[in-house]
């Protein structure tokens, strides 16, 4: 059984719908540059372009979490 990790209390929520895990607040791929998963956009308050995720959800998918948990306990040395 898989565990739904939702931070109700996060300022940001819900950052995205269909939202099944909020392990990871900020993406750890940040910025992935993968055209399918996001753009630049041109950012008023940065005055310049920056990458935008804001449709992209794959980091807040249950696998996706757990493939990036395995990962770490697999290249961690304790």
């Amino acid at each position: 059984m898989q565990i739904k990790r939702i931070n109700h209390l996060c300022s940001a929520y819900p950052c995205h719908s269909g939202l099944e895990d909020c392990t990871f607040c900020y993406c750890p791929f940040y910025p992935c540059l993968k055209a399918e998963l996001g753009s630049y956009i041109y950012s008023e308050n940065l005055k310049k372009e920056v990458w935008s995720c804001e449709n992209c959800n794959v980091v807040h998918k249950q696998k996706t979490v757990d493939k990036i948990f395995k990962l770490i306990r697999e290249n961690t040395a304790l």
